[in-house]
Parts: C-alpha cells; structure tokens; sequence
C-alpha cells in the first residue's frame, strides 16, 4: 500500500514539474484561435512554431479567421484576418492567398502556413520574439522578369462523367451524370456556362411483381455578369432543362438583372448586403397537359432577392428572402426564406441553425392526370404542395483546459 502511494506522489509531483514547464514554455509563445471550417488544422499545428492554440476565442491574444471565395481559375482565394485581442487589443491586418485547381491538398496548406505566418511576423516581433525568427528574402533581378502571356485568355474547363450503381438481391439501382462547365472571371466581366446530364434506374423485385423506375433530367445555365462599380453590376441569364419529374419536355427562359451591395464588393469575403432584382421570358412544352390545360405557353416572370453574409470573429451569418411570379396572374408566386447561422455564444458554447422554407403557388407544371400511388412512393411524378423546408440546428457546449496544441494521430482511420 505505501509503495502505491509513493508512486502516486512521485506522478502528480512529476505532472506537475511538466505543467509549469508548459506553462513557462507557453509564456514565450502566442495564444491564438485558428479560425477555419476548410482548413487542414491538424497540419498547421504541427507545423506553426511559436503559438499556442486555444480552444476558446476569448482566451486568445489573435484570432485569426480565415474566409474562401472561388476565384477565376477554379481554385480559391484566402482571405485571412488577424484580429488582435487582450495584449494585441486593436492590432488588426489581413493578407490573402490563392490556390488554382491544379494544387494538391499538401500544396494549399503549406501555402496557407506560410502566409499565417507571414500576417503573425508582427505579433512575434511585438512579443519580443526577434531572436527566434530567421527572415532571408530573396533578390529579383527586374532583367530576369518575364511577364506570361495567358494562352487561355482566363477561360478554364471543365468535364465530368461519372456514376454509381448498388443493390441486393430483391433491389438494384444505377445513376449516370455527368456535367461540363467553362467559365472567364475578370474585373469587369464574370461569365459561367454549365451542363449536366442525370439518368437513374432503379429495380424493385417482391415474390413475382418486378417494378422498374426511370428517372432522366438535363440541365443547362448560362450567365454573364457585368462590373458598373464597386457597388452596382448587372447581367443576362438564359436556362434551359428537360424533367420527367417535373413534367418538362423542354423549359427555357432568359432574363436581365441588376444587383446592389451596399459594401464594397472588395469587402463581399467578411460582408455582403445584396439585393438584385431580373425580370424576363420563359417558354414550357410539357409531356402531359397541365392542370392548367396548357400543353405548351410562353411566360413572363420577375423575381427579387435581398441577402446578407456575415463572417466575423463570433461567429457568421449568412440568409436570404426572395419573391417570384409571373407577370400574367400575380396569385402564381412563391416566397421562400433561407438562413444559415453559427455563433459562438460564450465561453465553449455555440448554436448552429441553417434551414429553408418555401411557400409555393406557382406550380403551373403539373400533370393534369392522376397519379398512382406506386409514382408517390417511388419519386416519379411531382405533386403539388403548397410548401417546402427543410431544418436543422444543434447546441454544442466543451470544457476543460483551453489548450489544444497536441496531435495525435494514432487509430485514426
């Protein structure tokens, strides 16, 4: 028993002669919150030297808060914002980045540890932490640069075909799609054009009853967006689709737009408070007469949207209300809501809620015929419904010690 006891007494007196270690170790380093829902944390924490990671944002003397938008070439550009707190309190800067889709994962995080590191450089030299920073910059001579001419004028392509198939013995199911894109984003000029195409079978075999399912749609979008300043752009909109489901033989339509921001769209990675509005003409030829009686018409039909984004140090935001109709009966409109919302409360608490709901009396595609229990329960025809959601949200709360610099990556797959 005495010999449990000494050995008890010489781990807690060994624990702690490692905490305070720690703790004088931690002393000489940077507390900061990593801020990131698509970055590879893990990595960084291996690798960032002289910081301490803290699970708690308010416990940290920079929060850095790392935002993506896709950029032009089919990568992204990272803007990371270092937010000084506590000793830092009113030290803010930003630096960004960009990757291109050629980038492997290894590549895009250490190109997002270096620039980290870049925008802390400030930070450490402020902490009195000169002597352990080594800076070697490398000279240019002006004669050796070569400015490269772009041979694809800023377009970049896309193609995919794919598909995945499953079953057992009383069920099988296929899905063939496939989709190509090509797009040209410029200052002034933001061009998309994108196509896909989706088949599914599906088998249903009970005792002697075999009962097969088909489902085909093609879709195809095109827009191209113009820059009038840094606040107001406007843009053309054509689409077109086929949908069994739908009861699409063929759907096209084109419209005009113009959108508003009421911050700088050079601001649109941390906040954005848009509204748009187009207007145009869309022409239907249907499989089956509607309930309206109509085999084929041709529409006019505007929509409004106004939307906000959000991303800040507690947490973001982001939602929208949009209103559509056409222009012949306004009693064919729908209303839909979307938000999306996380935030850290406080101390190790957050709530996350994100959902949609849509009232809906526009569904002038309808089938005129019946419809079979066995189209219901099996997805092939739509039915009307005067609304639509979906809804999520979720609390979360941790505790314990603040620090969360260790990784261990044993038994993880």
């Amino acid at each position: 028993m005495s010999r449990l006891i000494l050995f008890l007494s010489l781990y807690l007196i060994s624990n702690n002669v490692i905490s305070q270690t720690d703790s004088i170790d931690s002393q000489n380093s940077i507390k900061i919150f990593y801020d990131c829902n698509y970055c590879d944390v893990a990595f960084i924490k291996q690798n960032l030297k002289q910081v301490e990671f803290m699970r708690d944002r308010l416990y940290a003397d920079v929060h850095i808060l790392i935002t993506d938008q896709r950029n032009g070439s089919g990568g992204n550009t990272y803007t990371i914002n270092f937010i000084g707190q506590n000793k830092f309190e009113g030290i803010i800067d930003t630096v960004s980045c960009s990757t291109n889709p050629n980038m492997t994962d290894d590549e895009i995080r250490r190109m997002q540890l270096k620039y980290v590191e870049f925008g802390l450089l400030r930070y450490w030299l402020r902490s009195g932490l000169v002597a352990n920073i080594e800076l070697n910059i490398s000279t240019i001579d002006e004669t050796d640069i070569v400015l490269e001419e772009d041979p694809w004028n800023n377009w970049v392509f896309s193609l995919y075909a794919g598909g995945w198939f499953d079953g057992q013995e009383s069920y099988s199911s296929s899905n063939i799609n496939s989709n190509v894109s090509a797009r040209r984003v410029t200052e002034q000029n933001k061009f998309n054009f994108w196509g896909s195409m989706n088949q599914s079978r599906s088998i249903y075999k009970y005792e002697d009853d075999t009962t097969r399912t088909k489902q085909q749609s093609m879709n195809m979008y095109m827009s191209d967006v113009f820059t009038i300043n840094d606040h107001w752009s406007y843009g053309i909109f054509t689409d077109a689709r086929n949908s069994i489901f739908s009861n699409y033989k063929f759907s096209t339509g084109a419209r005009v737009g113009i959108e508003y921001d009421l911050f700088p769209y050079s601001e649109s990675a941390n906040k954005q408070l848009i509204a748009y509005y187009t207007i145009g003409g869309r022409y239907n030829d249907y499989y089956d007469t509607t309930v309206f009686n109509k085999d084929n018409e041709l529409l006019m039909e505007h929509n409004l949207l106004l939307g906000t984004s959000l991303n800040q140090k507690w947490g973001s935001l982001s939602g929208n209300v949009s209103y559509k109709n056409f222009l012949h009966d306004f009693a064919l409109n729908a209303i839909e809501f979307y938000l999306n919302f996380d935030v850290r409360l406080f101390k190790g608490f957050s709530w996350r809620i994100n959902g949609s709901y849509r009232i809906q009396h526009n569904q002038i595609n309808l089938a005129k015929t019946g419809v079979s229990i066995e189209d219901v329960l099996l997805q092939q025809q739509q039915l009307k419904s005067g609304y639509n959601y979906w809804f999520n949200t979720g609390l979360s709360y941790s505790f314990g010690s603040i620090y969360n610099t260790i990784v261990n990556p044993r038994f993880t797959f």
